[in-house]
């Protein structure tokens, strides 16, 4: 009670401070971020629950705080209309893609993590009408905060490699899972940088911003993301371009990326740093000098800021400086012309071969997309397939393998737009783009509303989208709470930034559809969940020949996720330690029938009709399925079961 008369009492932020409900909900707000960046679960579902549950308990607590009229309702506008209504309807198609996908608990997953989506979004909206006039330095904030203790922390794992769990690999990962998601992350943080060194006068923020542009530098070498070098860049433009103060900016931007590129051209050096594979004791002691000179890095940056200071420079000064950022953007564009122009070349000209570009520095200087060419030719494969409503959300890595050259597993086929054409056909690429053309709206509506420190915030805020949006064309961005996330929660932000507030008043429609909604939807969280837990416990319950138990988990997990094959192989294996031989096979076979377009379910019941039943005629006929469905699986090997099988028919097993 006395929390909701705080709110009361501070309605409206007054000139310098935040009222208490803006400061608990960007407390609640920044907490969800964090989890979402540290514990997304990389580009699979074991993140979806957790993360998912928290952003839309936060959403769900300030959507009640509205319906009671305690909280002000966020103001969206044409453009943030329709960026929820583009988003919204993203999430409904992904959905109904269950109904006939291939594999209908990945659509399920790929739903869930879409809900999780549209919570951060919403995190981002209701943030901002709490924030009022201060509500584009509010989310900049928070996702400093955030992206600069992620991109601390990856390099903390660089100096002590015993921290990450990602082995021997050596391209800058954590705490993400995949480099490219790093670097994206750290171009955001180029212009975030740049705001918070220029935002004041105080020597702290300079010295903080210098020092975060230093770490983004740094973080984006040693992740070796050419996508990253080009998105970051293009960040750097624009956060010049809307700088007031774009000399100093300039010039903070020089003392911070300076010592970063050094360091990391000594990086480049080292094998141990940036090249996989080799041995633990090479890594630690090249990270712990890599430690060294990261701080005497840093010592020199802060150096730099403070014998600098801000610089009073002369209208000359400026002149010369502005029309050298001019000079140099302009040979930038040139150059990315003429790299566009070399990569669609390279891409014509290409042998397609699918062959991987090394995981070292020298891919910097490659524009081969070999693998990626691969990848979205496979995409397109899978469209004409299955056109027009395409394959089912998140079944990519099971509809590729149809058509796949290698047996190497690729959960998407870095392309969002291709991944939405395959997963979800015409209505999905179309309304993929709607949400793309609805959140360069939002931005240019909220560079153009804002003023002042507001406007200088928000071009920051709108680093992260732009980033997004470069590296979705050649990565697998949306399937990453730990950049969605933030992104939609940016978007959200600068949607109702600056638009006034709404007056407070009881709604109870919002407050019952807030109910039913966040009910449903926990519920689709956690069911998946659930059912891969109980999974797990039958098979360790199997193991400890406990087979009641092991029974009970898999039958758990079935009533939980009816869509999944895995609780129906459980069960096929409790029957089989059973000696039920029979009922086992009639889980493999439900299995099949459940998703007939999964190689690994007609497998499954080959395997079980050649080494258990011994029916060679019906183990060819299955393992051949499964050989049609995934003809390029490491499972079929010279002498292997499939071998085996056609073998015994050719010497008349089926006669």
């Amino acid at each position: 009670m006395l929390a909701w008369r705080a709110m009361d009492r501070a309605q409206e932020p007054s000139a310098g401070t935040l009222g208490a409900w803006a400061r608990l909900l960007a407390a609640l707000v920044g907490l969800a971020l964090v989890v979402a960046v540290f514990a997304g679960g990389g580009s699979g579902s074991r993140g979806t629950f957790p993360v998912g549950a928290l952003a839309l308990g936060v959403l769900a607590a300030a959507l009640v705080a509205i319906g009671i009229g305690r909280a002000p309702a966020p103001r969206l506008g044409r453009s943030g209309a329709l960026l929820v209504a583009a988003l919204v309807g993203l999430v409904a198609w992904t959905g109904a893609t269950v109904a006939w996908s291939i594999a209908p608990d990945r659509s399920w997953d790929a739903f869930n993590k879409a809900l999780a989506f549209a919570a951060f979004l919403g995190l981002g909206l209701v943030l901002a009408a709490a924030a009022g006039r201060f509500a584009a330095r509010l989310a900049a904030s928070l996702l400093t905060a955030v992206i600069g203790a992620a991109l601390a922390w990856a390099l903390v794992t660089k100096v002590f490699p015993g921290l990450a769990d990602d082995g021997p690999v050596a391209r800058l990962n954590e705490p993400v899972d995949y480099w490219n998601a790093l670097a994206l992350l750290a171009d955001a943080a180029l212009a975030l940088g740049l705001w918070v060194g220029t935002s004041g006068t105080a020597r702290g923020l300079r010295v903080g911003g210098a020092l975060l542009v230093y770490v983004a530098t740094l973080a984006l070498a040693l992740s070796l993301s050419r996508v990253g070098v080009l998105a970051g860049l293009a960040v750097l433009a624009l956060a010049l371009a809307l700088a007031e103060r774009r000399a100093e900016s300039a010039l903070l931007l020089v003392a911070s990326a300076t010592p970063a590129a050094l360091v990391s051209a000594w990086a480049f050096t080292r094998p141990a740093l940036v090249e996989d594979g080799l041995d633990a004791a090479s890594r630690e002691g090249d990270g712990a000098l890599l430690g060294a000179l990261t701080l005497l890095g840093a010592l020199v940056v802060v150096a730099l800021v403070l014998l600098v200071s801000r610089p009073v420079l002369d209208e000359r000064a400026r002149g010369w400086i502005n029309r050298a950022l001019a000079a140099g953007g302009a040979l930038l564009a040139l150059g990315a012309v003429g790299v566009l122009g070399l990569a669609t070349v390279s891409a014509v000209s290409s042998d397609r071969t699918c062959a991987e570009v090394a995981n070292d520095p020298s891919r910097l200087g490659t524009i081969d997309l070999n693998s990626r060419l691969c990848w979205w030719s496979e995409a397109w494969q899978v469209f004409r397939e299955h056109s027009p409503v395409g394959a089912g959300a998140g079944t990519f890595e099971l509809a590729r393998k149809r058509y796949r050259e290698d047996a190497r597993t690729v959960a998407q086929p870095h392309s969002v737009p291709l991944q939405q054409l395959a997963d979800g056909g015409v209505v999905g690429f179309a309304l993929w783009w709607l949400l793309v053309g609805a959140g360069v709206a939002t931005s240019r509506c909220a560079l153009r509303r804002l003023a002042g420190a507001e406007r200088a915030a928000a071009g920051a805020i709108a680093a992260l989208p732009l980033a997004y949006g470069i590296h979705s064309l050649v990565d697998l961005d949306w399937d990453f709470l730990a950049v969605t996330g933030p992104t939609l929660a940016a978007l959200g932000a600068l949607a109702a930034a600056g638009r006034g507030r709404v007056e407070l008043r009881r709604r109870p429609l919002l407050l019952a559809g807030t109910v039913l909604v966040t009910s449903a939807a926990l519920v689709s969280l956690a069911s998946p969940w659930l059912a891969e837990r109980a999974v797990r416990g039958s098979t360790r319950a199997l193991v400890q020949a406990d087979l009641e138990r092991a029974e009970s988990e898999a039958r758990r997990a079935k009533r939980w996720n009816p869509l999944s094959i895995e609780p129906l192989v459980a069960l096929a294996r409790v029957e089989e330690a059973r000696g039920a031989l029979a009922a086992a096979e009639r889980r493999y076979l439900d299995a099949v029938e459940l998703q007939p377009r999964n190689p690994e379910a007609w497998y499954a019941l080959g395997i079980f009709e050649l080494e258990v039943l011994e029916r060679l005629c019906a183990a060819y006929r299955f393992l051949n399925e499964a050989y049609t469905l995934d003809p390029a699986g490491r499972q079929w090997y010279p002498g292997g079961p499939l071998d085996v099988a056609r073998d015994a028919v050719n010497a008349g097993a089926c006669e």
